[in-house]
């Protein structure tokens, strides 16, 4: 007898793919990403979100622009999102490790680009306060003085589940992080980090989003703290590509040199022409043109998101004030993040599992499918029958969905359809 197999969903939308336009090419990253572009199958959106997530990490949080008393920097953190074969997700974070690496390692450390996020306390511990002043007395810890911190997490989807296990913190402390405040446990041995700079980017599939991130994680803020960009191959290279040495020290070199300056940069002040831009594009950016669905929870913090872009645009253009061409390419960079949040949610109910047996039912065709095969190949016996009861009434009131009778040699089997469209003659 052979293995009945859990049905697996596909995961397409009715969405386009986003493009990225031109404009946020702006600069020295842009100028980067073009050199790397013919030698990688990476996505070029991948890396240039990469490469500012990056950049900003080593920059750190002296450079800023003040909205609403809240300091927002050169701290963006994205979640490359894209299918396991194609997606090339490792591929664009290894050829920007590269580049930062030519960056900078003796200065930034590899100690400072870190993995394996699963707790509340190993996150603060790598950029932990010092504990007492006397090296021989009981408890003395250094601490970490560099601030500094970049997360590529290639299984973003273990630090979602690991969020949800009961008395695991770590998703609240990531919120902290984003927001820049001061972090600590509360545990017997206490931990605390003063003004970290930490900074992430999380690798996962559409599929392993969709189901691991809960409503609770997007309207709690887990989710729009995060840029969410698509990424799949961008060409065949059979014989694997790759930079040329010369290439990678001189990128990396004339990066060192604009990130060095970064450093030296605190408050930032807009232009004339950027400021009356900014001016047109905050009232978009401030409604709520998504609705309350999982696109709105996704995307409700486009103001900040955009300060951050602008302020990173500007700092790796070598200025340190943000001009009308850094806030064009920040825009440019939001748009595709919106719109990748669209592609991925915008089909979506906001439940997961209502989510899945409206594709499982869309899938069965005319025939439809029983309450049986639901539970069975949809959710794998994982579900109680009334569970599976509300669930069908949930797709019932959603409209465009039927339930009939299904003659067969015995009792008739009542099973769940997509509603049988009429033909226009």
């Amino acid at each position: 007898m052979s293995e009945r197999r859990l049905w697996t969903p596909k995961s397409e939308s009715a969405r386009p793919w986003p493009s990225l336009s031109e404009r946020a090419y702006h600069g020295l990253a842009g100028d980067i990403v073009r050199a790397i572009e013919p030698h990688t199958e990476a996505d070029p959106a991948a890396l240039l979100f990469t490469l500012y997530a990056g950049a900003g990490a080593m920059i750190g949080r002296a450079p800023h622009v003040l909205a609403g008393g809240v300091e927002h920097g050169a701290r963006i953190w994205v979640l490359i999102v894209g299918k396991t074969a194609g997606g090339m997700k490792g591929t664009s974070a290894g050829e920007i490790r590269r580049v930062l690496v030519a960056a900078g390692a003796e200065m930034f450390g590899s100690e400072k680009i870190v993995n394996g996020l699963s707790s509340a306390e190993g996150l603060i511990n790598c950029v932990r306060d010092g504990v007492g002043s006397d090296p021989d007395e009981k408890g003395f810890d250094e601490g970490v003085p560099d601030k500094r911190l970049l997360v590529i997490e290639s299984e973003f989807a273990s630090v979602l589940a690991q969020g949800k296990r009961e008395g695991n913190t770590l998703l609240p402390v990531l919120r902290q992080a984003w927001d820049g405040g001061t972090l600590q446990t509360l545990t017997v041995n206490k931990r605390i980090a003063t003004d970290p700079h930490i900074v992430v980017v999380g690798h996962i599939t559409p599929a392993e989003l969709r189901v691991k991130l809960s409503e609770s994680e997007r309207a709690g803020g887990t989710a729009n703290r995060f840029l969410p960009v698509l990424s799949k191959r961008s060409k065949l290279l059979p014989d694997g590509g790759g930079l040329p040495e010369v290439e990678l020290k001189a990128m990396g070199a004339n990066l060192a040199e604009v990130m060095e300056a970064a450093r030296g940069i605190a408050r930032m002040e807009r232009t004339p022409a950027a400021r009356d831009y900014w001016h047109e594009l905050y009232p978009r950016l401030a409604a709520d043109h998504a609705g309350d669905g999982p696109v709105a929870q996704v995307i409700a913090r486009a103001p900040a998101q955009m300060l951050r872009l602008s302020v990173t645009a500007a700092l790796l253009d070598g200025s340190s004030v943000i001009d009308l061409p850094h806030l064009e390419a920040a825009e440019a960079m939001w748009s595709y993040a919106e719109d990748s949040a669209w592609y991925l949610f915008g089909g979506s109910t906001g439940n997961p599992d209502l989510d899945r047996l409206k594709a499982f039912v869309d899938h069965a065709g005319d025939d439809g499918a029983s309450r049986k095969s639901i539970n069975w190949d949809c959710f794998g016996k994982h579900r109680t029958a009334a569970q599976i009861d509300a669930l069908v009434t949930e797709l019932l009131a959603l409209g465009g969905y039927e339930e009939y009778s299904m003659p067969t040699g015995g009792r008739p089997v009542t099973r769940v359809r997509r509603t049988k469209r009429k033909q226009a003659y």
